[in-house]
């Protein structure tokens, strides 16, 4: 995998945010591979499709496209809210590459893929309605928050300008994919458990280590009456799924996959 970017093919644009759109995007379509079904090379769209920048010709999955010089910060800016919201709920909901590239060099120095199945309301943030006198007045963005999504969902492909053998990055999206198959709601609970597993810095920790969140979930979600009973719900679907080994008497490990 070679992480430089073409720069002749941008030389024809003025505009930075032009040129990198040009060249990032000819880099994924030279470099990259389908996470999803090992397919070696994805498909770019036609310009200005709604949703994806990316599709897999083989199993047909969608892959949008997100670049940065240097490093992202809190958040990363998206499009429509309301555009957003609706991909939630979509079959075709894209996956997400989040790309931080060297400008002095350009080239690649971060790469993860967000698997779509990561994606839940809370991680979206609803920005201000455009002024009354700008061009989209009263068009309302979305950021994305980056530091709200589980380590768990940032697939690492390249790291400090460093490419990750691609079984890697395959076998932690097998490893996690049986997430796809719960419900948004499900899925909103299962990350808020992956979300406190994560504060706990050691590998090894109890439950009732676990209950020390169980006022911060209740507020989230004050409909419910059995925060603990749904807490050790989660814990049992992670342990199943191998993310966590049980030791007995209340106590878990974090599995491999945690610990990047």
């Amino acid at each position: 995998m070679n992480l430089l970017f073409d720069e002749n093919i941008a030389t024809s644009y003025r505009s930075r945010s032009q040129q990198a759109r040009v060249m990032t995007e000819d880099w994924v379509a030279r470099n990259l591979y389908c996470i999803r079904c090992g397919h070696p090379s994805l498909a770019h769209f036609p310009n200005n499709q709604p949703v994806a920048d990316f599709y897999c010709p083989h199993c047909h999955d969608q892959i949008e496209l997100k670049s940065h010089a240097g490093k992202y910060g809190r958040f990363i800016a998206d499009g429509a809210y309301n555009t957003m919201m609706e991909r939630l709920h979509s079959k075709t909901n894209p996956d997400l590459l989040v790309m931080e590239y060297r400008v002095d060099k350009y080239m690649v120095e971060n790469l993860w893929l967000i698997p779509n199945y990561f994606f839940t309301p809370d991680i979206i943030e609803k920005r201000k309605p455009l002024s009354v006198k700008a061009r989209r007045a009263g068009w309302i963005g979305c950021n994305i928050l980056w530091e709200s999504i589980p380590r768990l969902g940032k697939i690492v492909l390249v790291k400090e300008s460093i490419p990750i053998p691609s079984r890697f990055p395959q076998k932690q999206f097998a490893q996690t994919a049986s997430m796809e198959r719960k419900s948004l709601a499900s899925r909103g609970w299962l990350m808020d458990m992956l979300r406190c597993i994560e504060a706990i810095p050691s590998e090894h920790f109890t439950l009732a280590d676990i209950y020390d969140f169980a006022d911060h979930l209740q507020t989230k979600h004050p409909s419910n009456h059995h925060i603990k009973d749904k807490m050790r719900q989660q814990l049992q679907f992670l342990r199943d799924q191998g993310f966590l080994a049980f030791e007995g008497r209340g106590r878990y490990r974090k599995l491999t996959l945690w610990i990047n």
